[in-house]
């Protein structure tokens, strides 16, 4: 198995969005990113997708102005840059349906990946009641409808292989799915998306400062199953949206 972090652009917000802080106005780069997995059994599998390269029309004026996006790279061009197509990805994983991790399905229209789209069940039908009664909010209802999509739902935890497997979460959204990837080079790793979205979150258990998450509760409950996962794996944690470890990681290239 070979794993890179493909680095997808950013987005530039107020940092209160991602962690409870005191400057209401301090501002923070939150990247977008996606992991490739090379599978010897399994092919090619993309956990997440980016944007939507219509992003500027595509999103509604709340997500543009709260979220605003100075760089966008595609889910075409960092494959691309792996020496792979969108027709090589034979599996995709969304760790949610928000627009920075759901936005790229629209490239893989007429490939073998979009009828192979694994979400958690609790989150597809969260998604698709937001947005078919008009509250989407982060969620936009043309990227999750995409020509010939094909969900494939996930009720429960549940291992793709001996090294790649995947949790649900009710954390941020109801069903965000993280995975627990075993690795020769860097060991256990745990990818937790936008439940933690920084080490500096989960090292000073702060919480996000905007009502993303209903209850605080819920962010705190998710932190003690991440930190007992940790622990029970002796594993490192791979956080949604921290700049400086995507970049980190993304420069390391693939690693097995």
């Amino acid at each position: 198995m070979k794993i890179s972090v493909l680095y997808l652009g950013r987005i530039e917000c107020k940092k209160m969005h991602l962690i409870e802080c005191q400057h209401e106005n301090e501002m923070i780069k939150s990247p977008i990113s996606a992991i490739l997995i090379e599978h010897p059994v399994l092919g090619n599998i993309l956990y997440d997708t980016g944007n939507s390269p219509f992003f500027s029309k595509e999103y509604s004026k709340y997500v543009l102005d709260t979220y605003p996006i100075p760089e966008f790279i595609s889910i075409e061009s960092a494959l691309k840059e792996k020496g792979l197509t969108l027709a090589d990805i034979n599996m995709i994983i969304i760790s949610h349906l928000h627009f920075d991790h759901a936005g790229g399905l629209r490239y893989f229209v007429g490939t073998q990946a979009i009828k192979n789209v694994f979400v958690s069940e609790t989150e597809l039908k969260n998604a698709y009641f937001q947005t078919m009664t008009d509250r989407g909010g982060v969620y936009i209802k043309s990227l999750l409808a995409v020509d010939g999509i094909v969900y494939k739902p996930v009720e429960e935890d549940m291992q793709l292989a001996d090294d790649i497997g995947i949790f649900i979460q009710n954390s941020h959204t109801p069903g965000v799915m993280g995975l627990l990837l075993k690795t020769k080079s860097k060991g256990n790793i745990i990818v937790t998306s936008d439940t933690i979205y920084t080490a500096e979150s989960y090292d000073k258990e702060l919480p996000p400062g905007s009502p993303i998450n209903k209850t605080k509760k819920e962010f705190y409950d998710n932190l003690k199953k991440i930190k007992d996962m940790k622990q029970k794996y002796s594993a490192e944690l791979l956080f949604g949206h921290d700049y400086e470890q995507t970049i980190a990681w993304n420069k390391e290239g693939r690693f097995e």
